[in-house]
């Protein structure tokens, strides 16, 4: 099954594969500059970043946020009735849905528990973790905004701004230190400064969407 046919099959909009592909375009510019002495196995990194928000869609609120489907928001009401399909098969929590979905399309389960564990609240476990494809990970989706690479500072805020799940929880700054903590890892790890990680010099890929399969 090529990646457009398991974008397709679970009705991701085109937003929301542009962010797995940036995802992946960071890791990608990670691996080409990787000099540490572990090394991870990139090739899961590869399939983690590809798959990640495959469920995502089922937690989209197309109503306060359109903005996000881009070229796409002429089509909102046919992004909504996907949405609504996609949720009667695989409910409505993303992790689930993601869970089942991956799952389904036979996706190893070691890759499975990564993409799970990869989450916000999950920050300082992470952190402590010596899993480096979950670490890339979630530092690839750090550094991702809705319709850009930006700094690590600015997703951060965008968390503040839109998530008040985590910015009422009581350990939210030690989440947020457990972040940039994150981000010093993968600098000690690299031969640039992650300054260099940004829209100018991170590919998006597109060509993955017909030429990667699982």
């Amino acid at each position: 099954m090529r990646l457009t046919e398991v974008y397709k099959k679970f009705g991701s909009p085109p937003n929301l594969q542009e962010h797995m592909l940036r995802v992946y375009g960071v890791a990608t510019f990670v691996q080409k500059h990787w000099s540490g002495m572990e090394t991870p196995d990139w090739a899961v990194v590869t399939k983690i970043c590809l798959f990640h928000d495959v469920g995502n869609i089922v937690k989209f609120d197309f109503d306060r946020y359109p903005r996000f489907l881009g070229d796409e928001v002429k089509n909102t009401a046919y992004w909504k009735c996907e949405q609504k399909e996609i949720i009667k098969k695989y409910g409505t929590d993303d992790h689930i849905a993601t869970d089942k979905m991956l799952t389904e399309i036979g996706v190893e389960r070691e890759l499975i528990e990564i993409i799970l564990n990869k989450s916000f609240g999950n920050s300082v476990s992470t952190k402590n973790s010596n899993n480096w494809p979950l670490k890339i990970l979630y530092y690839g989706d750090l550094r991702v905004l809705p319709h850009r690479i930006g700094t690590i500072q600015e997703r951060l805020n965008d968390v503040r701004e839109r998530m008040p799940k985590y910015t009422n929880r009581p350990d939210f700054e030690e989440l947020v230190d457990a972040c940039v903590e994150i981000e010093k890892q993968i600098q000690e790890n690299l031969d640039i400064p992650v300054s260099e990680i940004n829209e100018r010099n991170v590919t998006v890929d597109k060509s993955l969407l017909t030429n990667f399969e699982i």
